[in-house]
């Protein structure tokens, strides 16, 4: 397990500029992403940006909150940026659909972003090619387990499914009903951590076949070889 982790470590630190801009270049995608199926999908650009003052807004939760536990549950869904589309057809307006930013989400997709980087900097390390089974299954798991955090990950609204950005706002938007969408919203946290079970599995199970890849290799064999002559 300690080996595992330095080995890890090690790939990381010789190609950390590459690791960090996949970090953080995966949640840039990632937010453009949605915003871009937003307008896709209604056909309208956004035309409001508004920039909440977070820190102060915590402040004021904890404040004026007399249990924390209940502040810290609305404390994380306190909102630092949102993009919409307002619709002035009808009195002073409201917002049809809009992308949100909250730093707790943004914290988990940043967090998958460094998973994903992390296994391509193992992958990127490794002393031979894997077989066609083995990098099929290391990519339909990596695949997967991006694929369940960045839906959970989603913060939509929609006026027509509710008003609070969630990750099932997407599911309606793809079709699905929005009662079956409300069913499926308690396991969004399941589901989730589903996702980052698969990328750390993946990630671990990467850096111990480095490790017996490196074993094994001829250099390290030649160099064993060596000492022991040296030795004996």
């Amino acid at each position: 397990m300690k080996q595992t982790l330095i080995n890890s470590g090690k790939a990381i630190w010789t190609r950390w500029r590459v690791w960090l801009a996949i970090s953080v270049g995966w949640m840039v995608i990632y937010y453009s992403g949605l915003l871009l199926a937003l307008v896709i999908q209604f056909d309208e650009w956004p035309n409001y940006v508004t920039f909440y003052d977070w820190p102060e807004n915590i402040a004021r939760i904890f404040r004026s909150t007399p249990s924390i536990s209940d502040a810290i549950s609305i404390a994380r869904e306190e909102w630092l940026v949102e993009i919409g589309y307002l619709n002035t057809d009808y009195g002073s307006g409201i917002s049809e659909w809009s992308l949100t930013l909250i730093p707790e989400k943004m914290l988990a997709i940043l967090a998958m972003g460094m998973l994903l980087a992390t296994i391509w900097t193992l992958n990127a390390a490794r002393t031979r090619v894997c077989g066609i089974g083995e990098g099929g299954a290391m990519m339909t798991t990596t695949g997967a387990g991006a694929g369940l955090i960045a839906l959970t990950g989603a913060t939509m609204t929609w006026v027509v499914c509710c008003a609070t950005p969630s990750w099932i706002a997407g599911l309606t938007m793809l079709g699905m009903s929005v009662a079956m969408a409300d069913w499926l919203e308690p396991a969004g946290l399941w589901i989730k951590l589903a996702g980052f079970a698969l990328l750390t599995a993946t990630a671990f199970i990467m850096a111990y076949r480095l490790r017996s890849s490196d074993e094994t290799h001829p250099d390290a064999i030649n160099s064993v070889q060596g000492l022991a002559k040296q030795n004996g």
